[in-house]
């Protein structure tokens, strides 16, 4: 288990979703409501941001950890995001970028073992 920040992660992303029964997946409804295309769903971008803890902590953040995300702004198919972390003592502060905007943002911490 490090204590160390991991590197800023870069995925590109990926809509999972398109078949969902959550039209706001779909691009062409998405675009009727303004939107560049259809959002990638927040539990992959969820996925991306579990990846600083994990790269941090580890197995161990997956049985004990807990985060706490707010989405803010869509990620969209095939862009580039980045997840940037930053310390904040047993806690670490999460930041998705995409297409030049924060798109999501949260906190992750591994609780001490009782």
């Amino acid at each position: 288990m490090s204590d160390l920040l991991p590197a800023p992660y870069q995925v590109r992303a990926y809509n999972s979703a398109r078949e969902s029964e959550n039209k706001i997946h779909d691009d062409g409804v998405a675009r009727r409501f303004g939107f560049t295309g259809g959002l990638v769903p927040g539990v992959d971008v969820y996925g991306y941001m579990a990846h600083q803890p994990v790269a941090r902590w580890g197995r161990a953040w997956l049985e004990r950890g807990t985060a706490e995300c707010r989405f803010a702004s869509p990620v969209y198919d095939g862009a580039q995001a980045v997840v940037s972390a930053e310390a904040g003592g047993e806690q670490m502060t999460l930041v998705v970028e995409s297409g030049g905007a924060a798109c999501a943002s949260g906190t992750a911490e591994l609780p001490a073992v009782a």
